[in-house]
């Protein structure tokens, strides 16, 4: 089913059009200098202020107006007790204020409701009494009192029952009101478990039911008969004790919110009633939140007066307004509309938006165009940071097809669409062009293109001609390069043209799209290169052949940013930001001066220009700024509109020929109408147009080719020898090791790090005789490349590939070519193997379509930012037989965790052997849990640590579970490990020292919070924690630390031999803010412990310990850790190396095959007593079993064999 539109018909829009030139039909005359100003700030629609007196409690109702009540208001200079309402019409901003004289004045108020067709207040002052009044069409006359034996404390009317419900400690109370309106009759009480306090109850539940906030979970009930309610489910908070404050339901995306006291936002999924995720949005009090789905933002407001914007996709912060202190209340009356009642002030504000949900990218756009597909056919091309290309509908905004992420795509400096053959162009950033195949979704790499014999000749830009030359020639693809030449792309002889245009590389390119075919502005190319002439040239067939016929060049005065053709002028943006124009009609006349002249705007932005669009048939261009502003002028020069925002906007362009802006912000496109964007007089003009509907297109349906599952695709590439020849010459292999994966309709780009390469010494490789001599020697000096067992089954030259390919040319095979020279990986794999793919080519494979973790419940939220599914490798998350039986044979089981009717142990008295079963069962849980099990098993233990008294060999045994999980393989597990051991209270100034290696982590959440933690310890900076690594008496610190029944030493598996290469490690590897130093690149390991100097102190220098006698094994050590201590895994693998190495020092770089493996992780040997090696304790081993001597090779050599290794693969 195809999204609905976003973009009207026309006849619909020109409907629009004259409604609203008949309402502005006055200011039209007097519109000739109007300005647009679209603004999404704050507004205030008015305020009042009690101050030093505090605000009455406010009750909201809704009656062909809004109102505002406040009861027992009294005066400050007639002490008169009045009532106060305020009144906002529907369709003006304007606020009345009415007062009413009351003759009694009431205790403070506790609770508030309007009974709407009623016309009755109920109030509820604290005092068990329930008081009716009339409301303001009667002038507020009180009705009776009604007695209740309980405390309410909170009230709220459910207009389709017509009945009062009131939340107590414990139930929920239904009234009906008597037909006389003076009093009350209670119909039921629902009783709830564990007598919970009903904090509020509120209206908008799923499918109108009502939802009742009881401390931490909230209930969704539904009436049953007259007066009875039923819960249906609960959604309950299981990582905070903090009562549930408000909340807000989200049909569109399946979604509630809530906030607590505690500043945190939960979130849970409606039709699931699952938990999916929590964070800190706010310091105090959460009083409200709200979704806006047309913006795809969260909205939350806290106690301190801050309302806070949230980007839904990334968990961006994306903006903040500052209310006033003490905030009380926060309510919207409508999407924009909300009233503010603070400690002493009431005020009445509106929160706008002029744009419109287009389309969520998941990562952030860095080029948006209109792209011209045929007659009334157009799509949007969006370029996003994650390299994927993507065509959109631009009516609908639906994703039509996006390319396959190859790495490739990463170096891509420009593209080109070639709407007859239904192929994209790439320039990758060298010499050669990559061509995907668009009539498939995901789109496949068709072929490689290299456009010039010189390699150095890189592709600076490419451009499409939308031409009509003749003999089956339709559109051409232009490429201009560094060497200032122009050519032709194309599969024609008679089109492959080249020729040298600039002296110096070809910058920008520029053509019509579309347009009468008898024009001659619709074969022109107009370019622009370093050497600052724009050079604008005729493509033209003559005698069997294209030229480009040069026309004029003009000197530019200065450097051009932007280049556009239009019709009759050549425009472009300049570093001035100015719109310079030079018209045919001046540069065109030959043998005059006129070629100079040209028409210049003034500055149109103080900051550099960086997007630019232009909408022809409204002679309008948009401008939009590094500062994130955007304007739109007319030709003239004269501001039409602009957009005033706190938001930074982003790459834009128009999405039609009507007006309609496309604009990026918050990892998406917006769109903003042209009935917005737009005045009066231009509106008035386009309803004169003559403009057609555009094509609906529909999507076309995901289907990933079963070859996306190689690590390698083979690609045939061709090169242009020059003379207008055009040659194959070998099969290209791309590099996949991306994949995408789906939330909902938006791609996410992950990368395949699910097969770590393997090192060890190659004593029995069969593929080892067939090496040259040369090889062999070196690797003797290297790590190998271990070979899977399904290569060792045949004798494969894994060099060249292409070197199998070459036996089959020639020998009779015919190859099967398609008329444009594309061969599919499919005809390429068959002709190679006829029956069937050979095994080692079977190695590696990934579906193409797989279902991530987060994928099977829970869509991609904005609290994941870069997911990098390293674990996905491993099937998902299933137990073991013996885990589940384990689990059966206990009481205690995860439901206990999750489901809230099974947890009114919490907070009662527990025997100390039933919280042992209990942690127990948890810290079992904790093995096999997922990301999301395993924090809800952390939140269980802060529960119960911070509840109950636990022994010290169970806080040992914790300890020890939770510093395994920091070196975890899933960067989720070791995030919540390290925020475990902070809520569980283990956080000291020593744990600075297992923190430096989470601040050295490869995951930068985990890196995060470690240095967020490590603030706890009163560590700041790197000086200061060498300081305390190098401190004399550090390791007796830590033996003297206790955790539980153990030392923080052996907890850490640390020895003080270990101190000096933590010492090391930090001094290279973090800055001086400790941060990691080089994160785009992998850290770089120095093997060698440095020598004693004055400055570092040596191995000497540290203290002495006596070997301690064995320790009994606690019990999580009898149950297994897989491995004794994974924390020292790196200290005790470079520790082996310097202990088993020879007197010699050595420093080994990492090469080029190891940025698979992450240097903490390598498949552990299987023994008792796991040790992990990194690659140079293997060339140690390496000595040592065959008593060759590793001799410090030269770096460069070193980089250029690993390379060849990697290349075998």
């Amino acid at each position: 089913m195809s999204s609905p539109r976003l973009i009207p018909t026309w006849k619909d829009l020109k409907f629009f059009i004259n409604d609203i030139i008949q309402n502005n039909q006055v200011s039209l005359d007097n519109s000739k200098n109007e300005r647009v100003v679209l603004s999404d700030r704050s507004q205030i629609l008015f305020r009042e202020s009690r101050y030093p007196q505090n605000m009455p409690l406010i009750c909201h109702y809704f009656n062909d107006a809004y109102f505002f009540v406040c009861l027992s208001w009294v005066t400050s200079y007639t002490k008169e007790i009045q009532a106060v309402v305020w009144m906002k019409s529907v369709s003006e901003d304007l606020v009345e204020k009415r007062t009413f004289v009351m003759t009694e004045r009431l205790p403070p108020i506790q609770a508030m409701v309007h009974t709407g067709s009623f016309h009755i207040l109920v109030v509820y002052c604290g005092d068990l009494l329930l008081r009716l009044f009339r409301d303001h069409f009667r002038a507020f006359k009180p009705m009776g009192i009604v007695p209740c034996r309980f405390n309410i404390n909170c009230l709220c009317y459910d207009p389709e029952m017509k009945m009062v419900l009131s939340g107590i400690l414990g139930a929920v109370v239904t009234w009906v009101i008597e037909a006389s309106g003076k009093g009350l009759q209670m119909v039921h009480m629902f009783s709830l478990p564990g007598d919970e306090l009903v904090q509020d109850i509120l209206l908008n539940g799923p499918g109108g039911s009502l939802l009742a906030l009881c401390e931490t979970v909230i209930r969704v009930l539904e009436h049953q008969g007259q007066g009875n309610l039923v819960e249906a489910k609960k959604f309950m908070s299981t990582t905070s004790g903090s009562s549930i404050t408000c909340c807000f339901t989200c049909l569109d995306l399946g979604f509630l919110y809530a906030g607590n006291k505690a500043g945190e936002i939960h979130i849970w999924n409606l039709s699931q009633s699952q938990a999916l995720h929590s964070f800190k949005a706010h310091h105090s009090v959460v009083v409200c939140i709200r979704s806006r789905s047309e913006a795809h933002t969260l909205l939350t407001a806290g106690k301190e007066g801050i309302i806070k914007e949230w980007n839904l996709t990334s968990g961006n912060l994306l903006r903040r307004l500052e209310i006033d202190k003490e905030l009380y209340r926060l309510q919207f009356i409508d999407d924009t509309t909300f009233f503010c009642q603070t400690t002493h002030s009431f005020s009445l504000r509106r929160l706008p938006y002029f744009y419109n949900l287009f389309h969520v990218c998941g990562a952030t756009p860095q080029q948006v165009h209109r792209v011209c597909c045929g007659d009334n056919w157009f799509r949007i091309l969006c370029v996003t940071e994650d390299g994927l290309l993507r065509f959109l509908s631009p009516l609908t905004g639906e994703l039509l097809i996006v390319t396959w992420p190859f790495s490739i795509l990463d170096q891509a400096v420009d593209w080109a669409y070639d709407p007859g053959k239904e192929e994209l162009y790439v320039a990758t950033g060298s010499s050669e062009v990559l061509v995907f195949d668009t009539t498939r979704c995901p789109c496949p790499a068709k072929y490689v293109l290299c456009t010039s014999p010189d390699a150095q000749d890189f592709v600076q830009c490419l451009a499409y001609g939308d031409f009509y030359l003749g003999q089956g020639l339709k559109g051409l693809i232009f490429s201009g390069h560094q060497s200032g030449m122009v050519r032709v792309l194309s599969q024609h002889s008679c089109a492959r043209i080249e020729k040298y245009v600039h002296f110096g590389a070809v910058l920008a390119f520029s053509t019509l799209s579309g347009g009468p075919v008898s024009t001659r502005e619709n074969s022109l190319l107009c370019s622009y290169g370093m050497d600052d002439y724009v050079h604008l040239s005729e493509v033209m067939l003559d005698r069997n052949s294209v030229q480009l016929q040069p026309l004029a060049s003009i000197l530019s005065s200065c450097h051009l940013k932007q280049l556009v053709l239009l019709p009759n002028s050549v425009g472009a943006i300049t570093d001035t930001n100015c719109l310079r124009l030079w018209k045919f009609h001046d540069f065109l006349s030959y043998g005059s001066h006129k070629g100079l002249k040209f028409i210049e705007t003034l500055p149109l932005h103080q900051c550099a220009i960086t997007s630019f669009d232009v909408c022809l048939p409204l002679s309008l261009f948009v401008t939009g700024g590094s500062d994130g502003s955007v304007r739109v002028w007319d030709f003239h020069g004269r501001l039409i509109a602009m957009l005033d925002s706190s938001l930074h906007f982003g790459p834009l362009c128009f999405a039609n020929d009507r007006g309609d802006l496309l604009v990026t912000f918050n990892q998406s496109i917006y769109l903003v109408s042209c009935l917005k964007l737009l005045p009066p007089t231009l509106l008035s003009r386009l309803s004169l147009m003559s403009l057609t509907d555009e094509v609906l297109e529909a999507p076309k349906p995901f289907m990933p080719s079963f070859f996306f599952s190689f690590e390698t695709i083979f690609v045939p590439k061709y090169i242009y020898l020059g003379n207008r020849k055009q040659e194959l010459v070998c099969l290209e292999s791309l590099f996949n090791k991306r994949a995408i994966a789906f939330d909902h309709s938006v791609p996410h780009v992950i990368d395949e790090d699910d097969s770590p390469v393997i090192l060890c010494t190659l004593t029995h490789d069969p593929l080892e005789k067939m090496e040259t001599d040369e090889m062999q020697t070196s690797k003797l000096h290297h790590q190998q490349y271990v070979v899977p067992p399904q290569l060792q089954l045949t004798r494969w030259d894994g060099i060249n590939l292409y070197q199998i390919l070459q036996c089959y040319f020639g020998h009779g095979r015919e190859w099967l070519l398609a008329p444009d020279c594309y061969i599919p990986n499919s005809v390429i794999r068959a002709r190679l193997w006829p029956e069937g793919s050979p095994i080692y080519l079977q190695c590696n494979l990934h579906s193409p379509q797989r279902e991530l973790e987060w994928e099977k419940s829970v869509p991609f939220f904005f609290w994941q930012r870069k997911v990098r599914a390293l674990y996905d490798a491993q099937p998902p998350d299933k137990e073991d037989e013996e885990f589940l039986d384990k689990r059966k044979s206990k009481d205690v089981t995860y439901s206990v965790l999750t489901d809230s009717a099974n947890r009114s142990w919490l907070g009662k008295k527990m025997s100390e052997i039933a919280i042992s079963s209990l942690i127990e069962t948890i810290l079992n849980i904790m093995i096999h849990a997922s990301p999301l099990k395993f924090q809800c098993c952390i939140g269980a233990l802060g529960q119960i640590f911070a509840s109950y008294q636990v022994s010290p060999s169970l806080r040992s045994e914790t300890a020890h579970r939770l510093l395994d999980d920091t070196t975890n393989s899933n960067p989720l597990i070791r995030e919540l490990a390290w925020e475990g051991l902070q809520r569980l209270g283990m956080i000291t100034h020593l744990f600075a020292l297992p923190l430096a290696q989470g601040l050295m982590d490869k995951d930068s959440k985990v890196r995060n919070k470690a240095l967020d933690l490590m603030t706890e310890t009163g560590i700041n900076c790197r000086t200061s924690l060498l300081t305390l690594i190098q401190k004399q008496e550090i390791f007796q610190e830590l033996q003297q630390e206790m955790i539980g029944e153990e030392s923080l030493d052996h907890l850490l598996g640390m020895r003080p031999t270990d101190l000096q290469i933590l010492y090391t490690q930090v001094e290279q590897q973090l800055n001086e803010n400790l941060t990691l130093s080089k994160e785009d690149k992998k850290p770089h390991f120095s093997f060698t412990v440095p020598r004693s100097s004055d400055s570092k102190p040596s191995l000497t220098e540290l203290p002495t310990v006596p070997e301690e006698p064995e320790v009994k094994r606690s019990k999580g050590q009898r149950r297994g850790r897989g491995g004794k201590k994974h924390t020292r895994k790196l200290l005790r693998g470079l520790k082996r190396m310097k202990e088993g190495g020879d007197t010699k020092q050595m420093s080994t770089e990492l090469g080029p095959f190891e940025a698979e493996i992450d240097q903490s992780e390598v498949v552990p040997l299987e023994t008792e007593d796991t040790i992990t090696y990194s690659i140079s304790s293997i060339s140690s081993s390496l000595k040592g079993s065959k008593g060759v001597e590793l001799l410090e090779p030269d770096s460069s050599k070193e980089m250029t064999v690993l390379s060849k290794i990697y290349d075998k693969r």
